[in-house]
């Protein structure tokens, strides 16, 4: 289910404020039984460690209990 061989990660897509796709990352989650938007934002703070925080962040399969398509803005 994971993206890699890590069932903990997920790919993310950044795309710059202007919509343009910049790069793809994968992100390891550690809270999969969370409120599901804060796990993500939690996720991208640790991987990123402030690189990307003003672009758009969008992740189709999230390694979470309840899991649905996520994007968030500037996060």
């Amino acid at each position: 289910m994971g993206y890699d061989e890590d069932d903990s990660m997920a790919r993310v897509d950044f795309f710059k404020e202007s919509g343009k796709w910049y790069t793809t990352e994968a992100v390891k989650w550690h809270d999969y039984d969370g409120e599901i938007f804060e796990a993500f934002r939690n996720a991208l703070r640790r991987h990123t460690n402030g690189r990307l925080s003003g672009m758009t962040a969008v992740c189709l399969e999230p390694p979470h209990a309840r899991p649905f398509p996520l994007m968030i803005k500037s996060w």
